[in-house]
Formats: C-alpha cells, structure tokens, sequence
C-alpha cells in the first residue's frame, strides 16, 4: 500500500484531542467506567448553567478517551466545536470542515493544550533536561519519529523563547506552523 501518496485527511475533533493526549502521555485509555464531563454545573437546583471555561485542565479525570465525554446538547462544547464537533442537538449527516484562524489560536492557546503540552516536560524532568532533547522527545511522541538536522534546528531556533511547551505545541500545529517544509510561522 502506497501511503505516502494518500490525500490528507482533517481529523475529526473527538480524534484530534484523543491525538494531543497521546503525544503528551497522559491518554487514560481506560474504559468501562462512566463518562466524564469537563464543565461544571453552577446552579444545578434551578436551570443548571454549564460553564466549560470553569473546568480544570488539569484535571485528570478529564484526560480520557473523547468518546466517554458527557455531552450536554443544550451547549456545545467551545474548543471541540471550533474544532468541527457535530452539534449533538441535531442530526449530522456530514461533519462541518472549516478552516478559520480561531482553529489555530485554539490549538496555540487553549487551556487544554497549554496543559498537555507542559506533560512531557513534568514527565521527564530528571531524564531529559536540556532543550534539544526535548525537542526530540516531542517529535517522537506527535510524529512517531525523531527530527533531522534541519528540522532540529529549525525547531530549536523557534522554542527557545516559547518555554519548555513549545516544541510539543509547535509540533502539534505543525501543518498551521509550517508553511514550507521548515518555515516556522507562529500564530499568536
């Protein structure tokens, strides 16, 4: 099977977050218990309000498989629906693909990838503490691979001043990032 000459493909939002937790390490792909929601619930007594910029990022719980997420159809989740989530109200024969720069600015500055970006850096304190290793630790988690030359310094000359999250974040908006083959272009 020739899979270096298949289309592109956008992954679905659900997929993408499964995705950002794998390449952080901290995916809890463990089922068979129930469902976890990231919101929470102010006034649950009297016309329940479903805040999901009140939930914690860091909140492992919250760090499992997209498909045990309790979804409240009243209110579509803000990350997952810039993303393209179907709208859980109503019925979807085909998923929504745009591309729009708050795609972008949400995968730079969410909460949720702020928080799964710094994981690999908490993880592996001790056993990778200098940059370039880093950036080799994050290419192996979002791409399977370790960098080339090129790409390592190139990376490298982009996360210095990002802190220590910046080669995971870089590499997980990687086709925003990268117009050519290595040209990194931020978008903040």
């Amino acid at each position: 099977m020739l899979l270096w000459r298949q289309n592109r493909r956008r992954s679905k939002a659900e997929a993408l977050r499964d995705t950002i937790l794998a390449a952080s390490g901290k995916l809890d792909s463990d089922d068979g218990r129930s469902g976890w929601q990231d919101f929470v619930i102010e006034r649950p007594e009297h016309s329940p309000h479903f805040r999901y910029e009140l939930a914690d990022p860091e909140d492992a719980r919250t760090w499992r498989r997209s498909i045990y997420r309790f979804i409240v159809r009243s209110q579509t989740q803000p990350w997952m629906t810039s993303m393209d989530c179907a709208d859980s109200s109503m019925r979807v024969d085909k998923r929504n693909e745009s591309l729009s720069p708050l795609q972008a600015l949400a995968l730079l500055n969410n909460g949720f990838v702020l928080t799964q970006g710094e994981a690999p850096r908490h993880a592996r304190t001790t056993e990778r503490a200098d940059l370039p290793a880093q950036i080799d630790r994050a290419h192996a988690l979002a791409l399977g691979r370790t960098p080339d030359a090129a790409t390592r310094r190139e990376t490298d000359r982009v996360c210095p001043g990002r802190g220590p999250a910046g080669p995971l974040r870089l590499l997980l908006n990687l086709k925003r990032v990268f117009r050519s083959s290595i040209e990194p272009k931020f978008i903040d």
